[in-house]
């Protein structure tokens, strides 16, 4: 499916009624991801299993395929989860981690790592939090690294500060240090390129619902062949013969359907088959285009004397600009210019995805700079 990004406007039906510039927080479903998950749902209606039997062939390879074009994996690498959070702890808790070893992640990074991390400190491993910025934040991370690191776990692009970090520069020197690299993709996926093989990633999680424009409930991890090949937790899903149905046994699967415990959200999964499509069929389009309108945005704010955390030349599709105020400015702009925003830490991120145009952009920064200046006094 080719798409124009200003005919892809009329698919997204908020824009008819906001300046939505939040997809950091969650994309508005786009209507022929709606339509592929509503198609879906008819079928089960008028033939209950006989079309969740349809929908579950191929042990779903249908649906990895697309997801594993866009990271550059092996369809067999890549596993369907509902969440972020859910691929995150199957591998902080699946790869062995001992008494004594650390896991290093960054003071900008979003709860989902650091909240699954800190169940490990009953066991005696240690959460080691690097202080970063974004201008030095590989460094920061890399100075970080001792022998007792085994894992790295980062993300793509920081929720924070939008700062996207030259993940090969952090993955080459944990290597080096024999130390796996985690990374939380969800703020790149669906917005930017990020290739597995290129940045040599261990583990990739994302959840769609974000710049994938997918379904609450989507998501995938990425495991590199030969790692974790025994996951923590077993579920009937993830039984090799699981359609036995049998009580007595359970030998975990070889493939990607170990870490798949239960039953699928079929219906969020679908929609993400399509969004990966979308997004893969035009990537250098949407890539290009959140890149452009990031930069629009930084430029602006900029002109305007305003702070900019986002580094210009490490950014995808976030900005963040710090204000006195942020959930002020943030409720003022919803309440009185129909623009949505997030407020982020000292800040407010603005979060443009490629069908979103400079002239909601420069108006919101507009007006953020206006009432910045407003509630100073």
């Amino acid at each position: 499916m080719k798409i124009d990004y200003r005919e892809f406007r009329d698919l997204v039906p908020v824009t008819r009624k906001y300046k939505y510039l939040n997809h950091a927080a969650i994309s508005p479903t786009p209507l022929p991801v709606i339509m592929e998950s509503f198609s879906f749902m008819y079928d089960v209606s008028d033939e209950g299993t006989i079309a969740v039997n349809y929908a579950e062939r191929d042990d779903l390879n249908y649906i990895r395929e697309p997801v594993s074009r866009l990271i550059n994996s092996r369809v067999e690498e890549v596993s369907l989860v509902p969440n972020t959070s859910y691929g995150i702890n199957m591998i902080l808790h699946g790869i062995g981690l001992k008494e004594g070893d650390q896991i290093l992640t960054d003071s900008s990074e979003f709860p989902a790592i650091t909240s699954a991390s800190f169940k490990l400190l009953k066991k005696g491993i240690k959460v080691k939090i690097a202080e970063v910025t974004p201008e030095t934040f590989e460094d920061d991370i890399v100075s970080n690294l001792n022998d007792n690191v085994r894992l790295v776990a980062i993300s793509s692009t920081s929720f924070l500060t939008g700062v996207t970090p030259d993940l090969s520069k952090v993955s080459k020197e944990a290597k080096s240090n024999n130390s796996l690299l985690l990374v939380d993709g969800i703020q790149t996926v669906g917005a930017g390129k990020i290739d597995v093989e290129e940045n040599r990633i261990d583990f990739l999680v994302a959840g769609g619902y974000k710049w994938m424009m997918s379904p609450q409930g989507s998501g995938f991890m990425f495991v590199r062949k030969g790692l974790l090949e025994d996951p923590p937790w077993y579920g009937w899903r993830a039984d090799s013969t699981y359609e036995e149905f049998s009580p007595y046994k359970f030998a975990p699967d070889k493939g990607p359907r170990r870490f798949e415990i239960g039953t699928y959200p079929m219906v969020s999964l679908i929609g993400m088959k399509k969004a990966a499509e979308i997004i893969y069929e035009n990537s250098y389009m949407i890539y290009s285009r959140v890149k452009e309108l990031s930069k629009v945005a930084i430029d602006c704010l900029k002109d305007k004397g305003m702070d900019v955390l986002t580094p210009e030349d490490k950014r995808t599709g976030i900005v963040t600009v710090k204000v006195r105020d942020p959930k002020k400015v943030v409720e003022e702009l919803y309440k009185k210019y129909k623009i949505v925003v997030s407020p982020r830490g000292s800040g407010i991120r603005i979060s443009t995805h490629f069908y979103n145009t400079e002239e909601e952009v420069n108006e919101a920064c507009e007006y953020i700079s206006t009432l910045e200046k407003e509630l100073q006094y």
